[in-house]
């Protein structure tokens, strides 16, 4: 299991860290202090000699043979912009939290790793974003059958990087590439469709736009012809944070705009943009302020189909100014965006709380989701006698309140009474990933960090400080 760190790399911090033997049990609250339970598989400072300010932002991508993980270091337009990284890590591991690694061969521009990484190294491939500008935002998008990764920038263009995991890594700089979308706007993580063959993407002004590649089927270019920018997008207002989810089987691209007029949408359009296909549902409550992300799809949305589904989204509640809501939302048999059965409300009660990204997983029986909230509420002893609202079980500071991660299980009524299951983390969390669905000790678990710092309301183990890796179950958050 791989960690970004957001820290600036050095000899004392890591820039990116993995652990092994996930599945031990913890016999203590030491954790990796002295108590049995994970190790560090390997721990690596990726920032190149003399570069002191680059920190990653966004999430990783890994191989097809999880050999390789590639991420993005941002640092500012003075600093040289940004840089995609591509760690080749050392099998059996190299490094500790408290003395990360350089890797032992740096890939040269245009070298191949067949060739050039000697059997048993580390190993990594530093690609220097053209245009020097920095990348906050957009996580590196993988097609992995032309082992290629787009990626966006803050000043509105798209790369397109070449033989990332099993050739020689560089970024195109020619027929087209590097291609402006939306100049001096922040990009989303991009995603290619490979149905049309279209690239989309969308940005800090609000505006949602598709690129065409090589082979595109759909759309027209603006000038010229593939690859090239779209003759149409979507100024849909606010800003745009998360990727827009596409659904090849339906020929659907879905967005979630926080910060709209409505302060808060789900926008659906078919994969050429057209303004005949745009479906707007309002998730968005009495005041803006939280970013708002593109939710998961249920079990049976793909397994029965998009009329017999639903998207599950963290919007905000209508009733109260910028708090977390999750809304459950329908489709017809096509796949077209049709309504909002309503939202679970209550998740907070206090104002200016954001929500993480929702992730499903079907686990058995049970089709659960998982998401956090960056502030839990009160108990449920203190919301049963004051009626101060909140109804998330088992994260809660009667003073001091903090995030919370919490799940849903899903089929039965919506908006359901309340989460099935809470546990507190500090800050909120990170994204959460879901290792398998097995029945051995320890399997069936989630795994995400915590936004801000550990401390004493909400520990790391005993420490009380510091950022901080958590795996809980899937079925009870503990």
């Amino acid at each position: 299991m791989a960690f970004t760190t957001s820290l600036v790399g050095s000899s004392s911090a890591p820039s990116i860290v993995a652990f092994d033997e996930l599945y031990s049990t913890q016999g203590g609250a030491g954790g990796l202090c002295g108590a049995s339970g994970p190790s560090v598989e390997w721990s690596y400072n990726t920032n190149p000699t003399g570069d002191t300010t680059g920190t990653t932002l966004t999430s990783a991508a890994v191989s097809l043979d999880g050999t390789k993980v590639a991420f993005v270091e941002s640092r500012t337009n003075a600093n040289g912009g940004a840089i995609l990284h591509i760690l080749n890590w050392k099998p059996g591991g190299e490094g500790t939290i408290a003395a990360p690694v350089a890797p032992q061969t740096i890939l040269a521009a245009g070298q191949n790793w067949t060739t050039n990484c000697p059997a048993g190294n580390s190993c990594i491939s530093n690609i220097i974003l053209s245009g020097a500008q920095p990348d906050t935002n957009s996580a590196p998008f993988v097609d992995y059958s032309s082992d290629v990764i787009y990626v966006g920038d803050n000043n509105g263009v798209l790369h397109k990087i070449t033989g990332v995991f099993l050739g020689a890594p560089a970024e195109v700089v020619t027929g087209g590439w590097p291609l402006t979308v939306h100049a001096a706007s922040v990009l989303t993580g991009p995603v290619f469709e490979t149905t049309s063959r279209n690239i989309f993407v969308g940005d800090s002004s609000g505006q949602l736009s598709f690129v065409r590649e090589l082979g595109s089927t759909v759309g027209a270019c603006a000038s010229g012809s593939p690859p090239c920018l779209g003759s149409v997008n979507a100024p849909l207002g606010g800003s745009l944070v998360d990727s827009p989810i596409v659904d090849s089987s339906t020929g659907r691209v879905l967005v979630v705009d926080g910060t709209d007029t409505n302060n808060g949408s789900a926008y659906q359009f078919d994969t050429g943009l057209t303004a005949g296909s745009k479906v707007t549902v309002n998730i968005g409550g009495s005041g803006a302020g939280s970013n708002l992300y593109s939710g998961a799809f249920d079990d049976a949305y793909f397994s029965v189909g998009p009329a017999s589904g639903h998207l599950y989204t963290c919007g905000k509640d209508s009733a109260n100014t910028d708090r977390p809501a999750i809304y459950q939302l329908t489709f017809t048999s096509s796949g077209v965006l049709n309504a909002s059965n309503g939202a679970l409300v209550n998740l907070v009660n206090a104002n200016g709380v954001a929500c993480s990204p929702v992730t499903e997983l079907l686990n058995g029986g049970t089709d659960r989701i998982f998401f956090s909230v960056t502030n839990s509420a009160f108990p449920p002893l203190i919301v049963g006698l004051f009626n101060l609202g909140g109804n998330a079980t088992g994260c809660l500071s009667i003073l001091t309140p903090n995030g919370c991660v919490m799940s849903i299980a899903l089929g039965g009524a919506w908006p359901p009474a309340t989460t099935t299951a809470g546990i507190p983390a500090s800050g909120g969390s990170s994204g959460i990933v879901v290792d398998n669905v097995g029945t051995g000790a320890q399997e069936s678990s989630l795994y995400y960090t915590y936004l801000t710092a550990s401390s004493t309301n909400v520990k790391c183990n005993t420490a009380t400080s510091g950022g901080c890796a958590v795996k809980a179950t899937q079925s009870a958050l503990n």
